[in-house]
């Protein structure tokens, strides 16, 4: 399994390096060999999970390996919408050396022994503790979408201020189209984080009957719910349209690597691999 995510690395690697020289050369080549390149990783991914399912007879979700290892996944498929919906491949010089970065250390980190899942679920409601994470997880991808498109639309603005209009400029989509994409992940990352929340209180409740530990984790996701919520609410009034928004997206992103570090760095609840 191991050489088949080694594969997997291969392909993002290329497909990092090819959007990055995309970006600066404007070639569509080069872009088109990034495509591909991603294409092929992704399917090499999906092949891998499925695979490590099928093998460990547990859904793979439950180490810090597999879960950065899934999260790469989730943020391709969020990069792969993206390029859908939107053509937007400049998202790809961040969104890519990320994912062949979580990738490597899925591969190369040491985690402790796997668990099973009775070990942390009542026998009732084994199902819900997959849905939980998983729904986290593709929140997060969604939130970084989120966290690029802010980034982006902070550097455009920040040009078309001082009316110095550098190379970068123009290869970023326009203000409209990072504003919409930001709006969109904001949107469905929102939806996904509330439904995992949700579920998450469930299976803690069919763990040990409570609700809510006042766990690191769970505080840090209810400031996360509660600042995003903020930030569709204010980008849907014009005052908050642009800037603003745009640094409520950073700060938001910073509030997820919290939600997802967090547990791993403090006595908690939620840390189990």
């Amino acid at each position: 399994m191991k050489a088949l995510l080694l594969a997997v690395l291969a392909a993002y690697f290329v497909a990092a390096i090819h959007s990055i020289l995309a970006f600066v050369n404007k070639r569509r080549s080069l872009q088109r060999v990034s495509d591909l390149s991603l294409a092929t990783g992704f399917v090499l991914h999906t092949t891998a999970l499925i695979a490590d399912w099928v093998i460990d007879r547990r859904y793979p979700l439950l180490s810090l390996r597999e879960t950065l290892s899934f999260l790469a996944w989730t943020v391709v498929a969020a990069y792969a919408v993206v390029l859908y919906r939107y053509g937007a491949h400049a998202l790809g010089v961040i969104a890519l050396p990320l994912v062949s970065l979580l990738t490597f250390v899925s591969i190369f980190i040491r985690t402790g022994p796997a668990i099973a899942i009775e070990q942390i679920s009542g026998a009732s409601a084994r199902w819900l503790f997959p849905m939980h994470t998983t729904l986290l997880t593709f929140a997060y991808a969604a939130f970084f979408v989120v966290f690029v498109s802010s980034v982006m639309y902070l550097l455009q603005e920040r040009e078309l201020k001082l009316k110095t209009f550098s190379a970068i400029f123009h290869r970023l989509p326009s203000l409209t189209t990072v504003n919409d994409i930001a709006t969109t992940a904001a949107t469905i990352g929102l939806t996904l984080l509330t439904l995992g929340i949700a579920t998450g209180m469930l299976w803690s409740a069919s763990r040990d009957g409570r609700l809510w530990h006042n766990d690191p984790k769970e505080v840090f996701a209810l400031l996360t719910w509660l600042l995003y919520l903020g930030l569709l609410v204010y980008r849907s009034t014009a005052r908050w349209r642009g800037r603003r928004a745009a640094w409520l997206g950073v700060v938001g992103f910073v509030l997820v690597v919290c939600t997802f570090l967090g547990p791993r760095l403090m006595s908690s609840y939620h840390a189990f691999g």
